[in-house]
């Protein structure tokens, strides 16, 4: 497993294990350029070929790609280019759950309790993800 390097992540990993239980395949900060096909592969830009996904969730159907997403994502720039990146993944077949720092307090603090439960499993149900 790669290391996790953002706010949140431990906490969300840990939490996302208990939730989707023993018989997925979790990872940590997967490289974007490793999550689509060569025809997207060729557009790539410098920037998009170090972007990662921090975490990875290998269902066994569809797969997941959680993005937790601190403040710096808020500009509009990081907006635009998290929109792309989101829908490059979408467009590959991936489940995209965006984990705001705003609406995740608590799990922001990298702590497991009742409370940062509910919040990530808020962000997830919003992405739609069964």
């Amino acid at each position: 497993m790669a290391e996790i390097i953002g706010q949140g992540e431990v906490a969300a990993l840990e939490i996302v294990k208990d939730m989707f239980g023993k018989y997925c395949e979790y990872l940590t900060q997967v490289k974007l350029s490793n999550m689509v096909t060569w025809e997207y592969l060729e557009t790539f830009s410098d920037r998009q070929l170090k972007e990662t996904i921090d975490i990875v969730v290998l269902t066994g159907f569809q797969p997941i790609a959680i993005r937790v997403q601190d403040k710096h994502h808020s500009s509009a720039r990081m907006a635009t280019i998290d929109n792309i990146q989101k829908l490059m993944l979408e467009w590959n077949g991936w489940q995209v759950v965006d984990v705001w720092h705003h609406e995740c307090k608590e799990l922001w603090k990298d702590k497991v309790n009742e409370r940062s439960r509910l919040e990530l499993e808020m962000a997830i149900k919003e992405s739609s993800v069964e």
